[in-house]
């Protein structure tokens, strides 16, 4: 992920300074239409830049270490944007390395250069940043800088920072618990990335992606995914992103309470950390062993792994990173009936977590008031645990997790517990057997209805997950197979049906044909109107051709002003029919854009289903052919393979 021009004072002290300096200003105005910003950095500083790059895919910190030494000797002959090219990649590099507040002073160096936010180091700036602070729980003001950064990178046709933009907005959504809107935005991502062939890329998006399915219980996917990206970088030697992408992946596991597997992850991110003398991070495999063996009642495992990773773990400059430990800690003083430890634990904790808010920090509240309430029910202070108790499910209705029913469970048998123990003191306090027993009744009855309601509930959850499932499963197949600009299909949905359809007229000797059509002279939309203007005349002509599709044709947008009309069961005939009344329509029709009139035309190629061509391939290229024939011989016209 990833301006500035000298200003000329223009009072010196003689005739001969002044009208160099003037000189000067004009030149540097000629280069950029922005009067105090440049565009991108010089020539010679390319070749270090990419290297940067590229030592990044393998450790951020050898990245960073470059850069550095970049800076102490080059730093003289450097220009601002070449500065501040540099310092937006080592605000990257720190914050990846979770170093927050150095990662911050490179951004405020390079906001000092007055950067261009709309140029691809401004939009690298503003992701970085918001970044940090969706780290420091202020994800509204982090949006803000991802819509900005996806604006600018639309504006710039940048593929790359676009799916960029997406991610950071997905991550931001994720730890907000709001799981469809991240998924949505992730497979934006995704798509972005999958068009320019971004394997890396498409690796690192899994590794995230792999985190957000299995926060909405779909594990098998969260496994897959997160499996396929350590492959890639245990491939490629990417050890650093592997070393990562396994502790998720053991993560998963801990969370789907497959303890096993969850141990033998934690182990080889062990491995990894010696292998590539990244003991710094060993930590994580420390303090993820402490908590799988804790969850598979291992104790004394854990307690060992728990000391390992207090000698091993670093200063965290974001406190709230540290709640998973602390919430381990205060488990483990609990298993050892330390009482004053788990209380002044569980203190720390809730001091972490107000400023976050509670919204932005559910799953962590619940376990809190969980905690709490086992406190309160070894204190005998039943009127707390009671209260906790009712938190818990108040805030269970905002977040649904996979450990809800198992906190659910544990608070019931704690009530009922409570209930029993403060019957008998009432018992032994009252010594009326008759009132006691009509008091139990009562109890009873409660415990009772509690239990239907609670049954209830739970039947009410599990269907609404499924119902939400269903939705996101929808969603995210209309997405992955649309063109998000035309609604139409889009080009790999448009390929993969071509082939089943074509597939299928081979089988029963049926009539197949493909025709591709695009806009002629569509440059002169975007130079007159803007990439808007284009975006709308595009929208027109997809709502019109599409008119003349049956149910069973397929209309795809294949490229930028590019389409493609599937029709199966017709001949070349019939499908030059279709073409000239769907070429006849758009050149006809009246746009307005912009408060102008606009009329615009298309060229077709049409190819059919034929002995010599039974492949889709072989009936694309000729189609494609035909349609440059049209092109050269004057355009708006419908052209047959011959």
């Amino acid at each position: 992920m990833k301006k500035k021009v000298n200003v000329c004072n223009i009072a010196e002290k003689n005739t001969l300074i002044f009208t160099i300096i003037v000189s000067v200003f004009f030149m540097c105005f000629s280069l950029n239409s922005h009067s105090y910003t440049l565009d991108s950095p010089s020539t010679w500083m390319q070749v270090p830049l990419n290297k940067i790059d590229e030592l990044n895919k393998k450790d951020p910190a050898l990245a960073l270490a470059f850069s550095k030494s970049l800076l102490n000797e080059h730093k003289q002959k450097m220009t601002d944007i070449d500065k501040a090219s540099l310092f937006s990649k080592m605000a990257q590099h720190n914050y990846i390395l979770g170093h927050y507040n150095i990662s911050q002073g490179y951004l405020d160096q390079a906001y000092a250069l007055k950067v261009d936010l709309t140029t691809d180091v401004g939009i690298s700036l503003l992701l970085t940043q918001g970044g940090i602070m969706d780290e420091l729980g202020r994800s509204e003001q982090a949006m803000e800088r991802y819509s900005l950064a996806a604006k600018y990178a639309k504006e710039n046709e940048n593929s790359r920072l676009l799916a960029d933009s997406y991610s950071y907005m997905a991550y931001s959504y994720s730890i907000n618990h709001k799981d469809t809107q991240a998924l949505k935005f992730y497979h934006q991502a995704y798509l972005q990335l999958e068009q320019i062939g971004d394997e890396l890329g498409l690796a690192y998006l899994k590794a995230e992606m792999a985190n957000a399915y299995s926060l909405t219980f779909d594990d098998i996917n969260a496994i897959k995914l997160a499996k396929e990206a350590s492959d890639y970088f245990n491939k490629h030697q990417y050890y650093f992103d592997e070393l990562f992408i396994q502790n998720v992946l053991a993560k998963i596991y801990l969370r789907k309470k497959d303890y096993q597997k969850a141990e033998i992850t934690y182990l080889r991110v062990i491995e990894i950390t010696k292998q590539t003398n990244k003991k710094e991070y060993i930590y994580l495999a420390y303090l993820g062993l402490a908590n799988t063996y804790h969850h598979s009642q291992q104790h004394d495992k854990a307690r060992v792994f728990w000391h390992k990773y207090q000698e091993q773990h670093p200063l965290y400059e974001n406190p709230s990173a540290e709640i998973g430990a602390i919430v381990l800690e205060a488990k483990l003083a609990l298993s050892d009936n330390n009482i004053p430890a788990a209380i002044d634990i569980l203190a720390r904790t809730e001091a972490i977590l107000k400023p976050l808010g509670m919204q932005n920090a559910l799953s962590w509240y619940v376990q809190l008031f969980d905690l709490q309430a086992q406190v309160a029910v070894i204190q005998r202070d039943f009127q707390t645990a009671y209260f906790k108790q009712k938190q818990a499910r108040a805030l269970q209705k905002d977040y649904y997790n996979a450990e809800r029913e198992t906190i659910r469970s544990k608070y019931k048998v704690i009530f009922d517990t409570d209930q029993a123990i403060l019957t008998n003191k009432l018992l032994e306090q009252d010594k009326a057997l008759n009132k006691a027993a009509l008091e139990n009744s009562i109890q009873q009855q409660q415990l009772q209805n509690m239990i239907i309601i609670i049954i209830l509930l739970c039947v009410l959850v599990l269907c609404y997950f499924i119902y939400r499932q269903i939705l996101n499963s929808k969603a995210l197949q209309k997405i992955a197979n649309t063109d998000t600009l035309t609604e139409l299909a889009n080009r790999r949905y448009s390929f993969i049906y071509a082939e089943k359809m074509l597939l299928q007229a081979i089988k029963a000797k049926q009539a197949f044909s493909v025709v591709i059509f695009d806009v002629d002279h569509f440059k002169r939309v975007n130079d007159n109107f803007g990439h808007a203007g284009g975006d709308i005349a595009l929208k027109e002509l997809a709502s019109t051709a599409n008119e003349y599709v049956r149910s069973h044709d397929i209309l795809g947008r294949i490229g930028g002003e590019e389409f493609l009309l599937i029709l199966p069961e017709e001949s070349a005939t019939q499908a030059y029919e279709i073409a000239e009344r769907i070429r006849h329509a758009i050149e006809h029709k009246v746009m307005t854009i912009q408060g102008q009139s606009l009329q615009i035309t298309a060229s077709f190629g049409i190819a059919e289903l034929t002995e010599q061509q039974d492949s889709f391939n072989q009936l694309f290229n000729s189609a494609d052919m035909a349609l440059y024939q049209a092109k050269d011989q004057g355009r708006n016209q419908v052209v047959m393979a011959s």
